[in-house]
This record gives structure tokens, C-alpha cells and sequence, in this order.
């Protein structure tokens, strides 16, 4: 068998056939991979893998036409059966031989989920169990071309009809579909190759589907060398094998089908794997922190017996249980319902805990444990996409144990945007009271205000309002400001802030440095740098889109995004006619956020009765993009956006420890590869490689025709 291994390989690497089923293949993956993932920034890299699937019709032939065709039609094949070694040695051989070649551009491809992480968080679980669902078709797909090769002596014939087969078995269950006929449907769906490859694709490694491409290989293998002792290749015909074949071809036939019944009679617990459910119960370093430094006792009420309770649930209860200051207590409905009216007058559902410090308490309801992009998932009992337990424990812990609730102000009035979506349900985990007002109606800002939200105003305030703005940062307030750009400069918004030492910069920031952008030059993704509020977060990316550009010349000012010096202006992006330089852009560095922290001196009207000289540390965070708080670009970048929003307004309402636990996602969204990446490996990978290989292969075949 090795030593027909080795002559199939040496073979197919000495024509033009072995480099072209390569290059073709390593092309369409490298393709797929740079516009589904490199470009548009999906993280499922499974997405490339499945879309080549529909290829096997085009390159399985190339691999399989040859492998008995040919050697019928250059009349080797008595040589070959009348060697020292057993016909299915032979068959096993030619098989390894082109399952070898169609290994080559698949572990190739198992580097992509790599080169992905270093962008964001990446669908790993997805991408592998589709490769190994990508593998096990091709298996069964060589395993079909080698025995369609070996009914014909015609390449070309044996060719046509491997990729007709095979786009046969792969929209089989759209034939069964469209006829509605349930046994047809049901006859139909047993050849069915790409409905057991979708089973594998979300990250479900199943069972069923293993066996089935497994076994299909092995049985068409067997019907091969069947086949071959059948034609009487090495017993001259006699009809007494070739009856006995035939009996072998139905019992191979019938144990192909029994397996797969029998499989299928088994429950899904028994069949399918999901290797996508992460360990969740484990606590994260910011809980982790937080309950290190907790100094009130906190009891967990959990309403349902512990032996009826949910696993994840149970398990991460036990996590924080482990720390000194809190205790879970497991309470029966049954023996005790009325239990929960202790603290509500409503009761709760089963499953819910009840967080308990002294005389404070939050419910924690277990309807919302796990998460749906769309509730309509919930009620046709779809899975989950989330889990967040933690991230309602861990806030429920904060309120019962805080003694003080930070109050913040969004400003509205003038087209400004809302905290919505992952943003404002952060800011709720904080444990911040937010509160909408107008400062034409208030004149001034709260006393109580801990922090101001200004968000991409569309039109400008009055001198009124910069001067009310202006009165709260001199008594030691702190303002975090989004822009947008607008057809006309926002005067005194403008004014107001360059009056603090940042100067708004009239027109969008675009990049010429293809590394530091995604997909578009005003799709900007700088690295945050390290500042006092963004500590911890410094070296990932951020996604700034349509950015109006700051310049401060203040000492005590720290930038927390910058574009390189290849950035430059575009003063009126809608009258441009392209998003590239053109003559009179203006080139140069800029900010893209500015943290600014100065000390200020209380007047005498802002302290009580008797204190000395009191001061405060005034805080302005000015970023230039309207979208730094939007859950849509925030996907791009695995949530960073968001997880800087979190630190910087932590920072400004003074909180001891960052307490904002996100929901623990079964899947990953987004990736933003900056454009420069994206082209690299996109023209590596389907361009470089493929046509090195390609090349090689016709100097191959024409210095074979030479000698």
C-alpha cells in the first residue's frame, strides 16, 4: 500500500494535475477568506470553510479522474494488479495518495482562525468543527471519485461524472423539498452529503455525521475493490466471483445503512458535542477584584432546590461562595413559597437569587441569565447566544454594598445621540444613576452630578449652555463629549472647549496609512494608548469612523487615540467626490480622544459653612467620533469601544473597582483588520501561493514533455 502511495504522489506531483488541484484550491480558500473575514471582518471563519464546500463538484475531479481511467486507457492496469500486493492495498493506496493532496490546502487553511485572533476574538470552536466537517465530505467526496473512475477508461467521462454526482449529493435535500413527498424526501435526504456538513458547521461536532461521511468513504472504497474483482481483473471473469461480488456489494450496502439507522436511533446527548460552550461559571479578574476588596457580608438567596438547579448556575454560585464575605443559600419553593415576598411583593419565578446585604436587596431574575440576540429565539426554543450571571451577580453585589450611587446628567435638546444597547446596560452595571436633562430648562447643571454625557450634538449650544458647562467644570465637574461633523462649525460648543486647551479641527479625519485603517480611510483603528483611564486597555484597537480631528497644546492633557502623521483632513466629506487624499487635504497628526485632568479651586458659594480652601480635579474626555458609543461598530472590535467607554467613566465617577462584567457570548461577531493586513494576506493567500504552485506545476509538465 506505502509503495503505491508513494507512486500515486510522485505521480500527481510530476504532472500539472497535482499543482493545479492545489493552486485551484488554495485560491478559492485564500478568496474566501480575504472578503468574508479579512475585509468585511467576520469572525467566523467557518463561513470561508463552508463556502468552499460547494467546490468538491470542481476540484474532487481533478484529484480522482485519473486514478483507474487512466490506467485502463495507458493499459497499465495489468501491471498494476498482477504486483505483489493485494487489490485493496491498491484501491487503499491511490485513495491515501489523493486524500494526502486534498490534506495540503486544508491544513493550510487551519492557519486562519490563527491569523484572525491577532485582530479580535475569533468563532475557534465554529472554525475547527467546520474544517473537520470540510475534511470528512472530502473523504467521502474521493472516496465516490475513485470509484466513478473506476467504472470508466475515459478520464474525461469519469471527470463529468464525479462533479455531477457530487453536485448531486449536494443539493439532494433541495430535490426532496421541492417534491414534498415525505418517503421521497426521506429516500432523497439519506444522500444528502451537505445536510450532515450544516450539523457541524455552528460548532457541534455530531456523531451522526462523522459516521456518515465515514462510513460512505469506507463503503465506496469497498465497492471499488468490488467492482474491480467483479470486471475479473484477476480471476478472467468467471461469473461465479462476480456473483459473489455482487452479494458483498449488498451486505457492504446494507451495514452502511444499518450503521447510520442505528446512530440515528441514538438520543442527541449521546451524539452531539458542543464545543462551543466555554467554561462559564468561571469568574472573570475584574469579579475576581472585586470580591478580593468586598468588606460587607452579601448573602445569595437562590429560589429552587440545588439538585433541580441550573448546572452553570450552581457551578458559578460555588465560585463566588469561595470568598470569605459571601454565602449561597439554596431555599425549597415548596417548603417555603411565600419566601421571596420577604422582599417583594410579587413574588420572583423559580431560579431567581435574591442578593442581600443588611436592609439592601437586588433580585436577580433567572429569565434573564441567558440571553437572546432576538426573543423570538426563546419561544421557539432555540439556544441561547449568551450567558450573564456573572455580570448580574457581580452589579446585584455592587448596589447591595455600595453606599453611594453616582448620579450622571445626558444632556438632550440639540439632536444629541441616546446611551442605548451594551453602552447604557454597562453604565446600569456600574450601578450609575442616569438621568436626562436640558440646559435651557435647568440654566445650570446639578450639584449632584457626577459626570456630564455629551453625545454627538447636531446642533450648537447656546453661549447660555457653554457657560453653564463651563460654571460645573470650574467647580470640579467632569464632562465626556462625542462630536460629529457638521456643514457648519459648532461655534460655541468649539469655543467652549478650546477654552480648555483642545481645539477641534474642522473636517474628517482620513488616514493614508492603509495599517491603521479598516476597510475605508475614515474607518480609523488606532491603538489606545496609555493614560490615567485607560490603563489596562492600552495596545488594543478602537474603532473611530467619521472623526472630527483635536489638537490640545495643554502639558497636563493625555491622548487617548492618534492617528499616524500620514492622516489628513477632508474640510466638507460630503461634497468630496472620494474618501482618498486629494490636492488640499490637509497632512498631519491628530488626536481622536483627549482625556484632560487639571486641579480647580472651590469658591467660597461652592463650599459649606467653615471650610478652608478646598480643591477638586476637573475632568474633560473629548472624543471626535459620534459613533464611540455604538453597539454597531463596537462589534468590529470584540467590544473594546465599549470596554473603554467603561474605564473612562469609571474613572470620572469615582468608582473603586470596575465592576461592569459584559455578557459571556457563545459566539463572536466582528474583527477589524486594518486594510494594509487584510491586502497582504489576501494577495498571499490566494494570489502569491496559488499561482507559485501553478507555475511550478507547468515548468513540471514542460520539462517532462522536454526529455
Amino acid at each position: 500500500m506505502i509503495s503505491i502511495w508513494k507512486r500515486e504522489l510522485r505521480s500527481a506531483l510530476c504532472s500539472v494535475t497535482g499543482f493545479l488541484y492545489l493552486a485551484a484550491s488554495l485560491f478559492f480558500f485564500g478568496i474566501y477568506f480575504y472578503v468574508l473575514n479579512l475585509y468585511q471582518g467576520s469572525a467566523h471563519v467557518n463561513y470561508a470553510y463552508a463556502s468552499v464546500v460547494y467546490l468538491f463538484s470542481i476540484t474532487t475531479p481533478i484529484l480522482t479522474m485519473r486514478s483507474f481511467a487512466q490506467e485502463y486507457r495507458d493499459k497499465t492496469d495489468q501491471l498494476l494488479f498482477t504486483a505483489p500486493v493485494s487489490l485493496r492495498s491498491v484501491v487503499l493506496g491511490k485513495y491515501l495518495a489523493c486524500l494526502t493532496l486534498f490534506l495540503i490546502p486544508a491544513l493550510v487553511a487551519a492557519a486562519f482562525p490563527v491569523i484572525l485572533t491577532g485582530y479580535g476574538d475569533v468563532a475557534i470552536a465554529e472554525a475547527y468543527s467546520t474544517l473537520l466537517a470540510y475534511v470528512l465530505y472530502g473523504m467521502a467526496a474521493i472516496a465516490l471519485g475513485i470509484f466513478l473512475s473506476s467504472l470508466t477508461n475515459n478520464v474525461v467521462i469519469a471527470a463529468v461524472t464525479t462533479a455531477v454526482v457530487l453536485f448531486l449529493v449536494y443539493t439532494m435535500g433541495g430535490f426532496g423539498e421541492l417534491l414534498g413527498v415525505p418517503v421521497i424526501k426521506q429516500v432523497l435526504g439519506a444522500f444528502h452529503f451537505q445536510a450532515r456538513f450544516i450539523t457541524m458547521e455552528s460548532g457541534v461536532i455530531s456523531l451522526r455525521s462523522v459516521i456518515y461521511f465515514l462510513s460512505v468513504a469506507a463503503a465506496f472504497l469497498v465497492f471499488t475493490v468490488i467492482r474491480l474483482k467483479a470486471a475479473g481483473v484477476r480471476r478472467g471473469g468467471n461469473p461465479k466471483v462476480r456473483k459473489k461480488m455482487a452479494v458483498w456489494l449488498l451486505v457492504t450496502a446494507l451495514i452502511t445503512v444499518g450503521v447510520n439507522v442505528g446512530v440515528t436511533c441514538l438520543p442527541d446527548r449521546m451524539t452531539e458535542y458542543d464545543i462551543t460552550m466555554r467554561e462559564f461559571h468561571f469568574l472573570t479578574k475584574e469579579t475576581k477584584n472585586f470580591l478580593d476588596t468586598l468588606e460587607k457580608d452579601v448573602k445569595i438567596y437562590v429560589y429552587n432546590k440545588e439538585s433541580s438547579a441550573d448546572v452553570n448556575q450552581v457551578k458559578m454560585l460555588k465560585n463566588y461562595a469561595a470568598y470569605p464575605h459571601v454565602s449561597v443559600e439554596y431555599v425549597d419553593p415548596d417548603v417555603s413559597p411565600r419566601f421571596p415576598l420577604r422582599y417583594v411583593a410579587t413574588g420572583v419565578s423559580v431560579g431567581s437569587m435574591i442578593v442581600t446585604s443588611g436592609t439592601a436587596f437586588r433580585v436577580v431574575d433567572f429569565a434573564g441569565v441567558y440571553t437572546y440576540s432576538d426573543e423570538t429565539m426563546k419561544d421557539y426554543g432555540m439556544q441561547p447566544d449568551g450567558f450573564d450571571l456573572e455580570g448580574l451577580l457581580t452589579s446585584a453585589i455592587d448596589f447591595v454594598t455600595t453606599d453611594r450611587i453616582p448620579k450622571v446628567y445626558m444632556l438632550s435638546g440639540h439632536g444629541e445621540l441616546l446611551l442605548a444597547g451594551k453602552f447604557l446596560d454597562a453604565l446600569n452595571r456600574e450601578n450609575v444613576s442616569l438621568e436626562e436633562i436640558q440646559l435651557v430648562s435647568t440654566g445650570s447643571v446639578p450639584k449632584d452630578a457626577e459626570c456630564v454625557l455629551i453625545l454627538s450634538p447636531s446642533d450648537d449650544y447656546s453661549e447660555e449652555e457653554t457657560k453653564a458647562l463651563g460654571d460645573y467644570l470650574d467647580r470640579g465637574g467632569h464632562i465626556y463629549i462625542l462630536l460629529q461633523w457638521t456643514k457648519e462649525p459648532q461655534k460655541n460648543l468649539h469655543a467652549f472647549l478650546e477654552k480648555y486647551g483642545i481645539s477641534v479641527q474642522y473636517g474628517v479625519v482620513s488616514e493614508e496609512n492603509a495599517d491603521v485603517y479598516f476597510q475605508e480611510p475614515y474607518y480609523l483603528i488606532p491603538e489606545i494608548r496609555k493614560t490615567k483611564v485607560t490603563d489596562g486597555l492600552e495596545g488594543n484597537l478602537a474603532l473611530s469612523a467619521m472623526t472630527v480631528g483635536l489638537r490640545t497644546s495643554m502639558q497636563d492633557a493625555e491622548s487617548i487615540l492618534k492617528t499616524s502623521d500620514q492622516a489628513f483632513l477632508k474640510k466638507d466629506p460630503q461634497e468630496s467626490k472620494t474618501p482618498e487624499k486629494e490636492e488640499g487635504d490637509e497632512t498631519g497628526e491628530y488626536s481622536l480622544g483627549i482625556f484632560r485632568e487639571w486641579t480647580v479651586d472651590l469658591t467660597p458659594a461652592d463650599m459649606k459653612e467653615g471650610q478652608g480652601k478646598v480643591t477638586r480635579q476637573a475632568q474633560l474626555t473629548v472624543f471626535g467620533s459620534p459613533y464611540m458609543t455604538q453597539d454597531a461598530i463596537d462589534e468590529y472590535i470584540s467590544g473594546m469601544n465599549r470596554k473603554m467607554f467603561v474605564s473612562i467613566m469609571s474613572h470620572m465617577v469615582s468608582r473603586p473597582a470596575l465592576t461592569s462584567v459584559p455578557v459571556k457570548s457563545y459566539s463572536v461577531q466582528y474583527v477589524a483588520v486594518p486594510l494594509s493586513d487584510a491586502t497582504f494576506f489576501g494577495v498571499v493567500l490566494s494570489g502569491v501561493i496559488p499561482g507559485v504552485l501553478l507555475i511550478t506545476g507547468l515548468l513540471v509538465w514542460v520539462l517532462r514533455r522536454r526529455r
